[in-house]
């Protein structure tokens, strides 16, 4: 049998995560060569609402307003992650153009220069 989650549960646990995140955090992408463990340049950093999140349903909270980065530094996005305003990393997200736990549907490659938006970003922490 595999492990299963009331909702109650899985709100709690969304909720919890994405309350770290806190006040003013931020989207950001890193480029390709950077890791997890070592996130290096930043190809796009996008500012999230002053309250990242609202509160979960089923499982999954909805992220409120994000802003777009108008003047992105460049680079080839190897994954994402979502901080704090201080920077610490809360949680790290998957990037492809498809299929994945953030899609750019204009390709892997930023321009120095280019507007990197987000129309919307979900996230929920146990499956049902």
């Amino acid at each position: 049998m595999a492990v299963t989650h009331s909702t109650a549960a899985r709100n709690a646990a969304t909720d919890a995560v994405t309350a770290l995140i806190g006040a003013s955090g931020r989207l950001k992408f890193h480029i390709t060569g950077s890791t997890v463990a070592a996130p290096s340049t930043v190809v796009a950093n996008l500012a999230l609402s002053a309250t990242a999140f609202g509160a979960s349903a089923s499982g999954t909270a909805t992220a409120n307003a994000i802003t777009s980065d108008t003047n992105a530094a460049g680079g080839t996005v190897a994954f994402a992650s979502l901080q704090t305003s201080g920077g610490t990393a809360v949680i790290h997200c998957a990037v492809a153009a498809s299929a994945s736990d953030i899609n750019m549907t204009n390709g892997l490659t930023v321009t120095a220069g280019d507007t990197v938006a987000c129309s919307g970003l979900s996230y929920a922490a146990l499956s049902a």
